[in-house]
């Protein structure tokens, strides 16, 4: 009996942790600031609607009315470790764009201790972008990476016409697959431990999963200004997601980087990245 208790905790018991495991976010202190390039910053600071301090920099361009809102992915920062999106900057920035870089809830210099995969993290930034451009002067870019993508289809969702143009660089489309995915590679929890892992994301961590799958949102934005950027070597976001990408959107403007993994293709080759953005006129 005590050992059937046992076994029945460890199987409810051992998802919890699987969740709050992939919950976690990367906090840490940059490495570097934009002064390293040359260009004159601010620290700037945005407090959320549920009291999270949010820190980045606002990078500003004198005269320009071009912005680009940064946004790097889960276990990333305004560095930029696995993306180059710091790098990305510098280049955004030397084409005349005011840029803000920030660090999302839960890394960096960020307060939050889990990150919500774009339901909370949209609402801070259309927030951190009102306080920052509250007259709307500014013509603004989103480019996101991972959860920054779908972050930044969220934000562009929510809010159409603030958005001259989105770039999202490897963002998931069906949510409920590449879970089932991960549960098995990171937890080897099979495909039916799906339902229970959402309740317990869903009734103790907040988190909402229909909300931050991606099917039916980019089907509404097809005909958007949205470039999809997809890698060809990206083990997390296989040719699976490109194809819910096709059904939802046949007509999306999409670029595959052969020989790049998971949002590598800017740091991989940012001559070639370079020129697609600007082929886009960005």
């Amino acid at each position: 009996m005590k050992l059937l208790l046992f076994l029945v905790a460890t199987v409810l018991i051992y998802p919890v942790y699987v969740v709050y495991a992939q919950l976690k976010g990367e906090r840490g202190r940059p490495n570097a600031t934009p002064a390293q390039w040359g260009a004159a910053y601010e620290d700037v600071t945005y407090t959320a609607r549920d009291g999270i301090k949010l820190k980045g920099w606002w990078i500003p361009v004198e005269g320009s009315r071009k912005a680009v809102l940064l946004l790097h992915g889960k276990g990333g920062s305004r560095n930029g470790v696995y993306t180059g999106v710091f790098e990305l900057a510098k280049r955004y920035h030397r084409r005349g764009y005011n840029v803000l870089l920030p660090d999302l809830r839960a890394h960096g210099e960020s307060g939050g201790t889990i990150v919500y995969f774009g339901l909370k993290e949209h609402e801070d930034m259309l927030g951190w972008l009102e306080a920052i451009d509250s007259d709307h002067r500014l013509e603004w870019v989103l480019h996101g990476f991972s959860m920054g993508a779908a972050t930044v289809l969220m934000m562009k969702e929510k809010s159409p016409k603030r958005f001259a143009y989105v770039v999202a660089d490897a963002p998931w489309i069906d949510f409920e697959k590449l879970v089932k995915q991960e549960l098995w590679k990171r937890a080897k929890l099979p495909d039916w431990s799906f339902f229970y892992v959402r309740w317990i994301a869903e009734t103790f961590f907040a988190q909402n999963f229909s909300f931050v799958d991606n099917r039916e949102r980019v089907g509404k934005l097809c005909g958007e200004k949205i470039l999809y950027i997809f890698e060809a070597d990206d083990a997390l976001l296989p040719e699976y997601q490109r194809k819910a990408l096709s059904a939802a959107c046949p007509t999306a403007d999409r670029a595959l980087f052969e020989g790049a993994g998971h949002v590598e293709a800017f740091k991989n080759d940012p001559a070639a990245y370079t020129q697609l953005l600007e082929s886009k006129g960005l």
